[in-house]
């Protein structure tokens, strides 16, 4: 249940056995990928090209099982850099920029940088793929609110500076309630004073897709909602909208938790408990406006339209929330393969100032999970156990991290765990991690890859 990337992982795993396992694949959406939704935008010849609307770059070091993927599919990428720029009344803030807020706010970045040493020294602790190093790092048990405090951070640098920085890639508000390890964790590849080098995926991720689903195109039902899951002890019984019932052996449940448990026909105390304590948030992030209307963007001499991968600027007044953030993606930027800024291709989330509807081109509403200590210390831990019971498995952003390479991994485990192979046992590394976050996904019982030589 559900096309995105966890649930085309476990399908696109359990597809390379075709003597073995017989798969079908329900997804409510017109299309399949989830979050990573692709756009068509108009360009000066007559013509289109694609951009990404959610899921729009990464970085390889983290990404190894993605770009094993992306090799074994044969997309080539591209080159493109992570380069902010924050609109707060006049104020402004800029990667690689010099400006009065930056130096105003000279003393706040030093410190914030003394924080980043201290806790990138506990941090050695989990950039190895060991569950027992991990849980010795203390800054997994404080909040980054907490540690900000400690150091002494000024409200004004997290809110005009930090905060506008972070929901580009995490795409939740609440990012001081992350573990401070998690979040610092992300600043070894961005930075708040300079602009970061990334990787994307020629074509946006819908050619990824489409590569990924060719053994299995004919098996993935789009426009296909389920609306119950029965379990019995014959099996898996799934009704969808049109109130056609089918049987399965097994059922992965490859939506959000909350979704899961709506479908659930008399879910156990634990499946509630677990499944209901999972947050998501759609705020920021809620939805996307797909636009080309270049006056969201500001005319002046940081040429934001021209060198920016995205615009942030504080939506209201005085009064109003500090971090309350139109956010725009210039995607002719972050994916520079069309014509540049002649013609924009943009994605604006929480929109104050609509763009023209003459230039609208969609909008997608998103929903994206807390990653708060609480989920990270106890649902972690506890929804492992949910994992197999009554037939039924689950795999997404909730099972291990909010990111296309851990929801991924996700779908790549619970295939594992039911038997299929995993792809790739001959990059040493991209094994290991997948290991430790197959643990993080299924638990103890996760049946672990030797990674091959060679």
């Amino acid at each position: 249940m559900g096309a995105g990337v966890a649930g085309l992982g476990a399908a696109w795993a359990l597809s390379r056995h075709p003597g073995r396992y017989d798969i079908e694949v329900y997804e409510a959406a017109p299309t399949p990928g989830g979050n990573g939704r692709t756009a068509d935008f108009p360009q000066r010849d007559g013509g289109t090209v694609p951009a990404d609307i959610a899921v729009t770059a990464f970085i390889p070091s983290v990404y190894q099982n993605y770009v094993e993927l992306l090799a074994h599919l044969g997309i080539d990428t591209v080159g493109t850099r992570f380069r902010y720029a924050v609109h707060h009344g006049d104020e402004v803030y800029a990667h690689d920029v010099d400006t009065p807020l930056r130096r105003r706010l000279a003393g706040d970045i030093a410190a914030f940088r003394r924080l980043l040493r201290t806790v990138d020294r506990f941090n050695t602790l989990n950039k190895r793929p060991s569950w027992t190093t991990a849980a010795l790092n203390p800054f997994n048990y404080v909040t980054m609110r907490r540690a900000l405090d400690l150091w002494g951070v000024s409200q004004e640098f997290r809110h005009k500076v930090l905060k506008p920085l972070f929901v580009n890639f995490v795409l939740t508000s609440g990012v001081y309630a992350m573990p401070a390890s998690m979040f610092v964790r992300y600043m070894d590849f961005f930075d708040v004073e300079h602009s970061t080098p990334m990787v994307t995926w020629r074509g946006g991720t819908r050619a990824v897709y489409a590569r990924l689903t060719e053994g299995f195109a004919d098996r993935i039902h789009t426009g296909r909602p389920v609306t119950e899951l029965t379990r019995w002890p014959d099996g898996v019984y799934v009704r969808d909208a049109n109130g056609v019932t089918e049987r399965f052996d097994q059922v992965i449940l490859a939506c959000n938790a909350n979704h899961a448990l709506a479908l659930l026909q008399r879910p156990t105390a634990l499946e509630r408990g677990l499944l209901g304590a999972v947050r998501y948030e759609a705020g920021l992030h809620g939805e996307a406006v797909v636009h080309t209307d270049a006056s969201l963007l500001p005319d002046d001499e940081l040429d934001v339209s021209g060198t920016r991968s995205t615009f942030v600027r504080h939506a209201g007044g005085p009064h109003d929330r500090p971090d309350d953030y139109e956010i725009t993606y210039i995607m002719h930027n972050q994916q520079p393969w069309g014509d540049g800024a002649a013609s924009p291709c943009l994605v604006t989330y929480n929109a104050h100032r609509q763009p023209d509807p003459e230039k609208v081109l969609a909008r997608h509403r998103f929903q994206h999970v807390v990653h708060d200590v609480r989920h990270t210390l106890v649902l972690h831990a506890l929804l492992p156990l949910l994992q197999g019971r009554r037939n039924t498995w689950y795999c997404g952003a909730h099972t291990t991290l909010n990111s296309q390479e851990h929801a991924f991994l996700s779908g790549l485990a619970v295939a594992r765990q039911l038997g299929a192979d995993y792809p790739f046992a001959a990059n040493r590394d991209a094994t290991r991690w997948f290991n430790f976050y197959g643990r993080m996904c299924l638990g103890a019982r996760f049946r672990t890859v030797r990674p091959r030589s060679g």
